[in-house]
C-alpha cells in the first residue's frame, strides 16, 4: 500500500482548511452585508380640517405618527412614506405637514400644496430615511395632473372635484454616508374622488411621466390613494392593459406591478377605506406600484386600532421590496 508523503499531506490539509475558511468567511460576509430591502408605506391621513367629531385630527395624530414610525413587523423603519390629504395651513393646529415632519426628525421631506397658493391646501408628502437615502436636487418636483402640469392648482376635467398632482424625487442610496451607486424614484399621488374620466386621464399622464423620466434606468415606486378599485380602467392601465377614453384606445408605455397583489395574489379581504366605520369596504383603493426591476418580498394592509379608534379613514398599505 502506497503512503502519502507527509509534506503533500500537510499541504492538502492546509488547502482544505483554507478553502473551508474562505467558504465560511464568504457566507458570513454575505449574511452580514446582505442587501437591505426597501420598506415603503402609503397612507391617506384624512385632512385635519374635516369635521370628524371623535375622529378629529387632534384625537388621532399621535397614533398616526406611531403607525408610520416603524414598519409593521417592528423590524426596521420605513425607507419611504407617502401621505395624501396632508394639510398645509397657517393655523398650527391644522397643519398636518408640520406636525408629521416634526415627529419624524430622522426623515427628510418634500411636499407642495396642490392648490394655487403653497401656504394652504392638501399636499402629497414624501418622507425618506436620511441615514440611507439622499434626494437628487436636480430631479425632484411636483406636477399637476392636467393639460398644464406646471401650473399650480390646474385641472382639466371640469367634473373633477379638486386639482390633483404628483410629488416625486430621485433618491440615491447611502451606506456609511457614501453613495452605493443605486438609486430609485419615489412618487406620491392622489387621484380624483368624483370623476372617473379624471382618474383615467391621470393614470395616462402618470404613466407617460414614468416612461419619460429623466433617468430611465432607475427603478421607480409610485404610491397613493387612487380612489378606484383593482378592476377600474385606470388601475388596469397602470398594469399594462389598454384603456379607452372618449372612444380612443390608449396603449400603456409600460406595465407596473401592484406590489400587494404580487405578494397576495389570492387575497379577498382587501378593502382599504372605512371612513372611520367598524367595517372596511370591499375595494382596495390605496396602492404601491413598482417597476419590474423591483421584486416584492411582502405587502400588507395595516388595520391596527388603538382604543377602538382608527388612525385615519383609510388603511395604510406597506410593501417590502428588493432590488
Amino acid at each position: 500500500m502506497k503512503t502519502i508523503c507527509p509534506t503533500i499531506f500537510a499541504l492538502l490539509i492546509s488547502f482544505l482548511l483554507f478553502a473551508l475558511n474562505l467558504f465560511t468567511s464568504n457566507l458570513f460576509t454575505s449574511n452580514l452585508f446582505a442587501e437591505e430591502p426597501i420598506r415603503v408605506l402609503t397612507i391617506n391621513v384624512r385632512l385635519s380640517t374635516a369635521r370628524d367629531g371623535n375622529n378629529s385630527w387632534e384625537n388621532r395624530k399621535e397614533f398616526l405618527t406611531d403607525i408610520i414610525a416603524t414598519s409593521s413587523d417592528a423590524n426596521k423603519p420605513y425607507d419611504f412614506i407617502g401621505s395624501q390629504e396632508t394639510v398645509v395651513d397657517p393655523r398650527p393646529e391644522f397643519n398636518q405637514v408640520n406636525y408629521i415632519v416634526s415627529k419624524m426628525p430622522e426623515y427628510g421631506s418634500i411636499w407642495l400644496s396642490r392648490e394655487k397658493t403653497p401656504e394652504k391646501g392638501e399636499a402629497m408628502l414624501i418622507l425618506w430615511r436620511k441615514e440611507r437615502w439622499r434626494i437628487d436636487e436636480t430631479d425632484r418636483g411636483t406636477f399637476w395632473l392636467s393639460e398644464t402640469p406646471n401650473i399650480p392648482g390646474s385641472k382639466t376635467d371640469p367634473k373633477a372635484g379638486c386639482p390633483r398632482c404628483v410629488t416625486f424625487g430621485l433618491f440615491r442610496e447611502l451606506k456609511n454616508g457614501k453613495d452605493t451607486g443605486r438609486k430609485l424614484y419615489i412618487g406620491n399621488t392622489h387621484y380624483d374622488h368624483m370623476s372617473e374620466e379624471s382618474r383615467q386621464w391621470s393614470a395616462k399622464q402618470v404613466m407617460e411621466w414614468i416612461s419619460k423620466r429623466k433617468d430611465p434606468n432607475a427603478p421607480l415606486v409610485i404610491m397613493g390613494d387612487l380612489n378606484c378599485g383593482e378592476k377600474s380602467p385606470a388601475v388596469r392601465y397602470m398594469q399594462g392593459e389598454p384603456m379607452t377614453i372618449d372612444n380612443t384606445e390608449w396603449q400603456p408605455p409600460l406595465a407596473l406591478t401592484d406590489t400587494f397583489r404580487a405578494a397576495n395574489p389570492d387575497a379577498v379581504d382587501v378593502g382599504t377605506f372605512h371612513g372611520f366605520q367598524e367595517k372596511v369596504g370591499r375595494e382596495k383603493i390605496d396602492y404601491i406600484f413598482a417597476t419590474k426591476e423591483l421584486k416584492t418580498i411582502s405587502s400588507k394592509i395595516i388595520r391596527t386600532k388603538r382604543n377602538n379608534r382608527w388612525p385615519t379613514d383609510h388603511c395604510p398599505v406597506e410593501a417590502i421590496l428588493s432590488w
